[in-house]
């Protein structure tokens, strides 16, 4: 069998200004890692995808209109499904459909201090004037 999450690259990193958000997504990628390792032996796979912005009406819906993460077009949500799939398929532990957050997700965003970190994540959830 196999078990897809649905998280955000919000749990790949602390959120001011979205800290309940971030911190659930958060729990979401530990929790689809921690059950993969326990079902190992089972044959039974767990994928936490974890898109960028996706074009779903969640930044309106949110209030987020204005905010610097939301400038750009996100992903249309059948881009982001069928990347999940496939990623389940594979048996990826955890999948982020877009390359360059990939990138910097898994390759700079760790080796930054934290505070800097969480200013530019801060700065990217503030509202441009």
């Amino acid at each position: 069998g196999r078990i897809l999450h649905v998280a955000s690259t919000a749990g790949m990193m602390p959120g001011p200004l979205q800290a309940v958000y971030y911190a659930t997504k958060s729990f979401v990628v530990s929790f689809s890692q921690a059950i993969a390792e326990e079902l190992a032996d089972t044959g039974v796979t767990s994928t936490a995808l974890c898109p960028g912005p996706v074009d779903t009406g969640f930044v309106e819906a949110g209030g987020l209109e204005g905010a610097a993460l939301f400038q750009k077009p996100g992903a249309s949500p059948e881009s982001v499904a069928t990347c999940g799939y496939e990623a389940m398929l594979k048996g990826d532990l955890v999948k982020i459909n877009e390359p360059a957050l990939n990138f910097a997700l898994g390759w700079v965003i760790p080796f930054l201090p934290r505070k800097a970190v969480l200013k530019m994540s801060r700065k990217s959830m503030e509202k441009k004037p």
